[in-house]
């Protein structure tokens, strides 16, 4: 017999939270984090990793980086993560490099780091159309497309823009076959109980590793078959998971604002499921049309998303207005539970002491 749904949703939040630890150790067990440029108000990442790592601050993942065996790359999203998965994403074949490319792949060669506007006043190229529709320097564009294909790596960043230098790839690559395997297991480290539906399609980019949809679903009832993924029933929706990832004990009587991109919450189809209402990021939604908020935190309460949140800092005090779906939590501990949180969350920014007020 498998888990009730209550058993099922305390075991996502244990297996993606776990008691405080080091920057490096948080990394190890997770695999991957995504990151966001988006700063309300903090990024992503740093935002995500808060609820981790051991007395972080906003900015510690930039400035430790270069120290420790990481990367930024692109997974079921971009971020940043252990260089073993890393290896497992390249070479990605899928054409050769233009003439630009191989320039700029050459130039980056002869000096590095390298800054994208000292390579745009090497070349005085100008500007390029780019994905979202909007405009780029050529020169960018050109060191995004060579650290996608794994020719190049971020270095380091500084104040947020990436300094590049020639990535060193191992000599003898795995099969495409047993490095669609290992990506599959990254995701699933990294993401937490998934749909295969999901899971495929957040690999779908992945094709030129394995071109059919039929071969990476094969890949994935393999690692079903030898035990090291499990499944799942809840309801009437099966979900994969890691079986060697075993839940950590965890405080379950604190409030934590998670951000819109944490594994807990990030799957919004499994979200909608285990809270029974529908959360959406609406960063990108006109704001007459927003219901929840700018950048709408989810509010985990022991075991329970009854709300989110809004934060902003405004003259140095922090300000955060709580929402809920239907009612506040009623526990009397709540209240204090929450604003010990917004007090956490002004010293992970770096305000001072009690400069903070919320609306709970």
């Amino acid at each position: 017999m498998g888990p009730t749904l209550e058993q099922f949703r305390k075991r996502v939040i244990e297996s993606s939270l776990f008691p405080p630890t080091t920057l490096a150790a948080a990394l190890q067990r997770m695999g991957f984090v995504q990151a966001d440029p988006i700063r309300s108000p903090a990024r992503a990442q740093d935002l995500i990793l808060r609820q981790r790592v051991r007395n972080y601050k906003a900015g510690d993942l930039e400035i430790h980086y270069p120290n420790l065996k990481l990367e930024e790359y692109y997974l079921f999203a971009y971020g940043i993560g252990s260089s073993e998965v890393w290896q497992h994403l390249y070479p990605n074949t899928e054409s050769a490099l233009n003439d630009l490319e191989q320039t700029v792949l050459d130039m980056v060669k002869q000096q590095s780091p390298m800054h994208p506007k000292d390579l745009e006043r090497m070349l005085g190229l100008g500007r390029t159309k780019n994905y979202w529709g909007g405009f780029s320097r050529t020169t960018k564009l050109a060191l995004e497309s060579l650290h996608d294909r794994g020719a190049l790596r971020v270095q380091q960043r500084q104040n947020g823009t990436r300094l590049y230098e020639p990535a060193s790839l191992p000599a003898t690559a795995l099969s495409t076959h047993e490095r669609f395997k290992q990506i599959v297991l990254a995701t699933l480290r990294s993401m937490g109980p998934s749909t295969r539906k999901f899971l495929m399609s957040e690999l779908r980019h992945f094709a030129y590793l394995e071109t059919s949809r039929a071969a990476r679903l094969g890949i994935l009832q393999e690692l079903i078959d030898s035990g090291q993924v499990r499944i799942d029933r809840i309801e009437t929706t099966e979900y994969l998971s890691l079986s060697a990832l075993h839940p950590s004990r965890i405080l379950l009587d604190q409030v934590r604002l998670l951000a819109p991109f944490d594994p807990i919450v990030r799957d919004r189809e499994r979200f909608e499921q285990l809270w029974g209402w529908a959360y959406r990021f609406e960063a990108y939604t006109p704001p007459a049309k927003r219901k929840l908020g700018y950048y709408a935190m989810p509010v985990l309460w022991q075991d329970r998303i009854d709300g989110w949140a809004n934060a902003k800092v405004i003259d140095n005090q922090l300000q955060v207005q709580f929402g809920y779906h239907k009612a506040r939590p009623a526990e009397p501990a709540y209240s204090e539970a929450a604003e010990r949180e917004v007090a956490q969350l002004a010293q992970f920014l770096g305000l001072k002491e009690g400069a903070y007020s919320l609306d709970c």
